[in-house]
This record gives C-alpha cells, sequence and structure tokens, in this order.
C-alpha cells in the first residue's frame, strides 16, 4: 500500500513548515548581508548631515575573491578520485573519473561564471548552493554551401552524416547563375544524448530542513524553479494539470483571450503563444518518506506545483542533487557563517565615526557667526559670495565674531584604524602598514610584516580547504554519480590539448574523492620556491647515480612548477616519460640534427680550403654521439622487448600449470570413478597429492 497524492502533499507541507529557507528570518539576514556588501544606507540617516556608508564588507570579499579564484579557478588540481587497491583497471578507472569529471565542472563555457557565484554566495550570505543534474541536448545546426554540382551534394551530405548525426535535411536548394550548380542549405540534428552539468542557486529559493547537518542528512531539500507552461508540456505533463498551476506573479490579462485556449480547444495561434510562455512556479523536492509504508523512509523526488497539489514526478531517487558551501563551518549546522557576519559591525561602528567626522569637518570649516543685529546688517551675513559686502554701524571687532568648532578628526581618525586592526584581527585583511604611525615605521622589522601576510594568507587559506572539503567534495562525487547512473552513451573530451574517451556508464568501482587543496595552495610564489628547491635535489641525486629519483620523479615536478605557474599545459614545454611517443619524437629530432651536420661536413670535405683532419675529428665526433644515442635506443628497445618476453614466458608457464592441473584433475575423477569411490584429493599449483 502506498501514500495517495493528498498525503503525500500534506507530508511535504508539513516538512516545508520546518525548512529553513521558507521563514522570514533566513531571509531577512541575507537580504542585510547583501545591503552591507552594496554599501546602502542603514535606515538611520539624519537630513543635511553626513550619510557615508564605509565598504569594509565589500573589501573584505573583493580580496578574497581573487584567492579563491586562483585556488579554484585555476590550472592546478582540486579534487582527484582515489582507487581503494591497487588494481590496474580501478587505478586506471580512477584517473579517467577525474579528469573527465574535472572537465565537467571546470572546463565548460559557464564554469567561471557558476563557480564565481557560488563563491561569492558563501561570501556575501549565510551559504551558497549549486545544484547538478543530467540534461538531455538535442542539437540543430544549418550548414551552407555554395555552386555545389549534384555529385557534390551528394558527397557533401555523406560527409555531414557522421555517426552523431541522426538527420540531414535539406532545408533549401536554390540554382546557380550556370544552372548546374546549386546553393543549398542542410539541417543537420544531432542524436540525442544525455550530459551531466549544475548550477547556481538562489539562496533565497532553495529549501532545507531546519537542523540539518549536511544535505544528505536533512528530511527535505529543494529548490523553487520558474518555468513556463510549454516547458512542462515538453516534461509530458497532461495539459489539464498544467492549467491548475496558477501563473507566477502578476500580469495584465486580455479579457479576450480568457477560456478561449485550451478549455474549449481553439487553436489561436497568439493564444498558443502566449500559454506556453506563461510563467508558473514549482518545487523540486528530495524528501524522507516512508511512501510504500513498510516502515522504512526512503529519499523520493517529488517535483509539484508550488500552489495546490499538482505532482510532475514522484519517483525513487536516493541522491540529494545539491552541494552548499559556506565560508565559515558551525558545528552540527549545513548552515554556517560568511565573511559579512563577521564584518557587518565593523562597517556600522566605521561609518558612524566618518559621519561624525565629516559632520565635525563641515562645521569646522563652516562655523556658525555672533553678530549684533542692531549695527549688523543680517541680509549680508546670510548672503555667502567671494568679495562680499558686510555692512556695520559699530565696530565690526566687537559686532561679528565667529562660533568656533573644536576638531575631533585626529581622535576619529586613530579610532578608525583600531577600527581596521579589529577587523583584521577576525578577517585577516589588513595592509601591513595599516595603523602605524610614521615615526615608528622605521622601527618595524621584515619578521613582524610576513607574520601579518602569514596570519591572513591562513584565514583566507582556511575559507579555501572548508570549501573543498565540504562543497566541491560533493560535487565532484555526486557528478560522478550523475554520469554513472544515467550517461550511457560515450563521450569525447580534451585534456590538455589530448583526446579522450569515456562511457561512464561502464565506471564499476567507487572511489572517495581527495582535495589537493591545502595550506598554502593559493600562494604559488612560495609554491614555486618549495617546488624549485625539490627540482635542484632531483638534480644532484641523478648526478650522484642514485636511485632515489628518476626521469618520471623530474617531470612531475616540472608538471606541479608549470601549472603553479598558472600555465595550462605542460607538454608544450616538456616530453612526459611515461608516454614513448613523445620521447621517440625527441629522439628522432636529435638524430635528425646529426644527419644534417655530418651532410654539412660532408659539403665541407669538399671545399679544398679545409683542413682534412679537421674534418675528420669532427665526423669521428658525431658518429660517436651519433652511435651512443642509438645505443641508447637500441638498449630502451632490447630491455622492453626483454620485459616482453619474461612477461610471455611467466604466463606461458602459469598456463602450463594450470592444464597440469586440469589433465591431473580428470585424471583423479576417473580413478573415482573406477573405484567407485571419492578419493580425498587435493590439487594446487606446486603439489598434487592423493590419498
Amino acid at each position: 500500500m502506498v501514500m495517495s497524492v493528498g498525503e503525500l502533499c500534506d507530508h511535504i507541507r508539513e516538512a516545508e513548515g520546518d525548512a529553513v529557507n521558507l521563514n522570514s528570518e533566513l531571509r531577512r539576514d541575507n537580504k542585510e548581508n547583501m545591503e552591507y556588501y552594496l554599501g546602502e544606507p542603514f535606515g538611520n540617516e539624519m537630513p543635511e548631515e553626513s550619510q557615508v556608508v564605509s565598504t569594509d564588507v565589500s573589501d573584505v570579499v573583493e580580496s578574497d575573491m581573487p584567492s579563491l579564484a586562483r585556488v579554484f579557478l585555476g590550472n592546478s588540481s582540486i579534487m582527484t578520485f582515489q582507487p581503494t587497491r591497487e588494481s590496474e583497471e580501478e587505478v586506471q578507472e580512477a584517473e579517467e573519473k577525474t579528469k573527465y569529471i574535472d572537465w565537467l565542472i571546470r572546463k565548460q563555457p559557464h564554469s567561471f561564471r557558476t563557480l564565481h557565484g557560488w563563491f561569492k554566495d558563501s561570501e556575501v550570505k549565510k551559504f551558497g548552493v549549486v545544484k547538478y543534474f543530467v540534461e538531455d541536448i538535442e542539437t540543430t545546426r544549418e550548414v551552407k554551401f555554395k555552386g555545389l554540382s549534384q555529385e557534390e551534394i551528394q558527397i557533401t551530405q555523406d560527409d555531414l552524416n557522421t555517426s552523431e548525426v541522426e538527420s540531414i535535411d535539406i532545408v533549401s536548394q536554390e540554382e546557380a547563375g550556370d544552372r548546374e550548380t546549386f546553393d543549398i542549405t542542410f539541417k543537420v540534428t544531432n542524436l540525442k544524448s544525455k550530459k551531466a552539468t549544475y548550477e547556481g542557486v538562489e539562496t533565497e529559493n532553495f529549501i532545507i530542513s531546519r537542523g540539518a547537518k549536511d544535505e544528505d542528512d536533512a528530511e527535505l531539500v529543494g529548490d523553487i524553479m520558474v518555468v513556463t507552461r510549454g516547458e512542462l508540456k515538453e516534461m509530458k505533463v497532461p495539459t489539464p494539470e498544467i492549467n491548475k498551476i496558477p501563473i507566477s506573479g502578476t500580469r495584465i490579462i486580455d479579457t479576450n483571450r480568457i477560456g478561449r485556449f485550451p478549455f474549449n480547444g481553439v487553436s489561436d495561434t497568439a493564444t498558443i503563444n502566449q500559454w506556453a510562455s506563461e510563467k508558473v512556479e514549482i518545487r523540486d523536492l528530495y524528501v524522507k518518506i516512508d511512501f510504500d509504508e513498510d516502515g522504512i523512509a526512503e529519499r523520493r523526488r517529488v517535483l509539484k506545483s508550488s500552489v495546490g497539489d499538482v505532482v510532475i514526478i514522484n519517483e525513487a531517487f536516493n541522491h540529494v542533487p545539491y552541494a552548499m558551501i559556506s565560508s565559515l563551518l558551525m558545528p552540527h549546522s549545513a548552515i554556517g557563517r560568511s565573511r559579512t557576519d563577521l564584518t557587518k559591525s565593523n562597517q556600522l561602528q566605521k561609518s558612524t565615526i566618518l559621519r561624525q567626522s565629516f559632520n565635525n569637518l563641515w562645521l569646522h570649516n563652516n562655523p556658525r557667526t555672533v553678530v549684533n543685529d542692531g549695527n549688523v546688517h543680517v541680509d549680508d551675513m546670510l548672503v555667502v559670495r567671494s568679495g562680499g559686502i558686510v555692512r556695520t554701524d559699530g565696530i565690526p571687532q566687537q559686532d561679528v565674531m565667529e562660533l568656533g568648532t573644536t576638531s575631533t578628526l585626529q581622535s576619529s581618525l586613530s579610532m578608525i584604524q583600531y577600527l581596521d586592526f579589529a577587523r583584521a584581527q577576525s578577517t585577516g585583511t589588513l595592509m601591513a602598514s595599516q595603523g602605524l604611525n610614521a615615526d615608528d615605521l622605521q622601527d618595524e622589522t621584515a619578521t613582524r610584516f610576513e607574520g601579518i601576510e602569514e596570519e591572513g594568507e591562513a584565514k583566507i587559506e582556511l575559507v579555501a580547504r572548508v570549501i573543498a572539503e565540504t562543497g566541491m567534495r560533493k560535487l565532484y562525487e555526486g557528478m560522478a554519480w550523475m554520469v554513472t547512473q544515467f550517461q550511457d552513451t560515450e563521450t569525447e573530451f580534451m585534456v590538455l590539448g589530448k583526446p579522450l574517451k569515456t562511457n561512464p556508464s561502464k565506471w564499476k568501482f567507487e572511489h572517495h574523492t581527495f582535495s589537493e587543496v591545502g595550506i598554502g595552495a593559493g600562494d604559488n610564489e612560495r609554491l614555486l620556491g618549495t617546488l624549485t628547491g625539490i627540482y635542484q635535489l632531483q638534480q644532484q641525486l641523478k648526478a650522484q647515480g642514485s636511485s632515489l629519483t628518476d626521469e618520471a620523479d623530474i617531470f612531475n615536478t616540472l608538471d606541479r612548477m608549470i601549472k603553479g605557474s598558472g600555465l595550462p599545459r605542460t607538454d608544450e614545454f616538456f616530453n612526459n616519460p611515461e608516454r614513448p611517443e613523445e620521447l621517440v619524437n625527441a629522439e628522432n629530432e636529435i638524430l635528425r640534427n646529426a644527419v644534417q651536420e655530418l651532410q654539412g661536413m660532408v659539403q665541407q670535405l669538399q671545399n679544398p680550403l679545409v683542413e682534412p683532419e679537421t674534418i675528420k675529428q669532427k665526423v669521428n665526433l658525431v658518429k660517436a654521439q651519433s652511435a651512443a644515442q642509438l645505443d641508447a635506443a637500441e638498449l630502451t628497445e632490447k630491455a622492453r622487448q626483454f620485459d616482453t618476453e619474461t612477461a610471455q614466458k611467466q604466463q606461458q608457464q602459469i598456463n602450463d600449470q594450470n592444464n597440469k592441473i586440469t589433465e591431473l584433475a580428470l585424471k583423479l575423477t576417473e580413478m573415482e570413478q573406477e573405484a567407485n569411490q571419492q578419493l580425498d584429493a587435493q590439487l594446487d599449483q606446486n603439489q598434487v597429492s592423493v590419498q
């Protein structure tokens, strides 16, 4: 027995009532944080007084973003899938999975904007969310050709008809000037395919149960979406059900079209288009519920209207396709704190002092004046202009006097410096020289500045580590789950300029991700310095003939140095020793250079002015170098052949042993049949015994 639609919707409404983002508190906090980031007025401003607003929140957020972009949107690895065993097949699958998922997340046209928005949401608001899913893709393009003959038209059509094309239609065909050739346009429709992708979710539209520790722990997780009726029609939702969903927001209604479509079946084109483009609000929810009433709550996906009980999708779905991040984690809570939360009070205090300072400065520069209205013409005092005249019947020094204002600017600046220092203590975003007096600057040491810099870096590095270990880990593992479950076709993608193919439906191992984002990950200069030291040590060990390092280890160091420098491809600079084709090309180039040099020497031999002995010495030197290179290549090839032959011989011995064991097993069976009894026998690869 299963729940009815009404019972399901009642349960969801009850769960939504306890969701944190459907109450006003979290929405109010996020709205206030955004106002602080934008530097909007506080609402306590006084008329005709300073209304300046400090930009502390924006300064902190924008100083964090370059570091986060450098760490997560650069060329260095973020997450890798780790095999659980040393199986060659599992290791290869983990490497393939790492490359493909990283390509899906960081190498798409929308990747930078989506990830940048995700990070900024976590900095400004209390959390940021992305949603990942698999979408159906069907691309159509038009290809135009001019001046094709009938034979060329057929050849062109055959060339366009690849394995990825579903159909090729001729849209237009017009005769060219000579009437034997044609201008033709083809419409090429590719086969439908599935591709995993992700998009940002506005925090105001995200729903999660109160008190949840993370996304997977929550009873209810989901988001609110606005779609058109036409999109619901494409999802095979019956038209009567679509019409039950009210329009999202308000709009002007054309009274002449009320009731004309689709209720009475009139197919007015304008009305149909208007109906298809009307926007409605739906909710994509992932709820834990005992739908089949077997006493166990399972996760289900329910796509329903926000208003009413129109259920579009109701299916078992054992995954929560959302990844959340907060800049500052809070224990036992899916929602943490943002950098804005740390800085809001500082911005309010600093703005207040700045306003008072500007008010004081204005009064100091424009002091009030005391006058004896019996002897001074007050109208002259009220007119402020350059070279103006003030008429008086008495002594000016006695009848006119400025009412002075004490300047508080120095104390205000000292207080602002203190607030900046306090902000740096909590966020790590203070310039090294900020808050120092000019007289004391000469007494400061480089060690102090390094300490300030390291403290600031540590705070933003912790933010990056939190993002990597929470949201990024969930996104990488979730995208891998999605493509494994729903992508059933082979995909070709580019990694470091080389095409790779993968079919996620054939992945059969479960891998956990390992974060490559560690302390110091954002400091490229420090990283390059460390790698340079490692490279020099490797060169020394290699020169000493030590077995502690080899060409592959040196290449790995160079690879990390190139990526740490911000360059995308190592193969543009160095050959990978684990790819023989790259080394063969390098060796061939060396031999070609040697041949060219020999040819040049032969030409010199034909010149009678050149000393024969000098030419002979150069030829012998080049021959020796070429021979050494050929010997090295020959030794490498012989070593490879030896390894291959050894592996073949070992495999042949194993096969021979297995054949012998099989023969003995057959003989043992015959003996049992002849003796009409079961013998106590034991067979293994080392010995055979029969009792």
